[in-house]
């Protein structure tokens, strides 16, 4: 699969614009990024429990039907860690690494968590990973060690903070591709955004989908489009609203009928 085809634009117009500014990439790829590598590798054979064709095989099978089912041929590493969130997050650039909490396998169907596998491979096989580890770096006591790391934070870090959360618009359609279900991948999102587990049964998607609905038409304005674009770029992660409701605009455009057909 071409996964190009199914980037949002703002995703490839804002890497682009990064990508233009000289000597940005070679200082991303060859510094921050094998940096963070190392620092991943070691954290990572320390921490959590490794899905494998061994340890928790039904889990590793799963990430291979997803993966299979995208034709992603690269299979990350996958772990969990214990927490009851429904979070998952990819490090590393070169060697991918999924680490998912032990709450989104408990509360999720397993269409469901194939969602969250396909947000997180969407990251890899869209190049978003590099992008990832130099924003979180800025954040991290290792660009003070970085010659020139100083300079970089001025230069890109606004620019970078707004591509970060259109990163996952992207990822939601590889995510939808995943579960193969536009309900499951709303459902999921509704189970993400606080809907407590007893009330999982009676899930209203069409009232989600009026809520990410009016959340657009909401901040049609100027100074409310200002407020949710300063709202967005402070929050650690896009709304599950916002989300749901550009994953639904992409489902409903002929982009999404052309990809599928």
């Amino acid at each position: 699969m071409d996964f190009s085809q199914l980037e949002h634009p703002e995703d490839r117009a804002i890497r682009e614009k990064l990508d233009a500014i000289p000597k940005f990439k070679d200082f991303m790829m060859n510094t921050i990024c094998v940096l963070r590598e190392k620092f991943i590798a070691v954290e990572f054979v320390g921490n959590g429990v490794h899905v494998t064709d061994s340890c928790l095989p039904e889990l590793h099978c799963q990430l291979l039907t997803v993966c299979e089912k995208l034709g992603v041929k690269d299979v990350p590493d996958f772990s969990l860690m214990w927490g009851y969130d429904i979070t998952a997050a990819t490090e590393g650039a070169k060697n991918p690494h999924i680490t998912s909490m032990s709450g989104a396998v408990d509360i999720l169907t397993e269409s469901e968590f194939a969602f969250i596998l396909g947000h997180e491979i969407g990251h890899q096989v869209c190049g978003h990973k590099p992008y990832h580890l130099f924003l979180e770096s800025l954040y991290m006591p290792l660009i003070n060690l970085v010659p020139g790391g100083e300079i970089w934070i001025g230069l890109v870090r606004s620019t970078l903070l707004n591509w970060y959360r259109i990163s996952d618009f992207t990822a939601d359609r590889v995510g939808l591709l995943a579960c193969g279900d536009i309900n499951v991948a709303l459902r999921t999102m509704i189970k993400m955004s606080g809907a407590p587990k007893k009330y999982h049964n009676s899930l209203n998607i069409e009232s989600f989908i009026k809520q990410a609905n009016e959340f657009d038409t909401m901040f049609a304005g100027v100074a409310g489009k200002m407020i949710n674009y300063i709202s967005i770029n402070t929050a650690f992660c896009p709304w599950l609203v916002a989300r749901a409701a550009k994953l639904y605009e992409w489902y409903q455009s002929s982009d999404y009928a052309k990809l599928i057909n």
